[in-house]
């Protein structure tokens, strides 16, 4: 009974979060982030948690979400429940 229970339970709606430099290059891992971390000191990473916990709650179950982070402007901006082939404009 428990493996049936399990087997049909929602997936929980995912948040991720892109790096986009201001050449336009767009970083989706956390290995490349590491390297150029120090480009987006600006970002405020309690606000940052806070957006992602937000937008958590708004993603719907078996869906994805984003909050991309421009480093050209210092801009953040949300997408919600977005297609699974969702790219971000590399200039906002």
């Amino acid at each position: 009974m428990d493996s049936f229970i399990n087997s049909h339970v929602p997936e929980r709606g995912f948040v991720s979060t892109i790096h986009v430099l201001s050449n336009g290059e767009i970083i989706y891992s956390v290995q490349d982030f590491m390297k150029i971390e120090n480009r987006f000191s600006w970002v405020d990473k309690k606000s940052l948690v806070r957006k992602i916990l937000d937008l958590r709650k708004k993603t719907d179950d078996r869906k994805r979400s984003y909050i991309v982070i421009y480093e050209e402007g210092n801009m953040i901006r949300e997408f919600v429940n977005v297609d699974q082939t969702f790219r971000p404009l590399p200039f906002f």
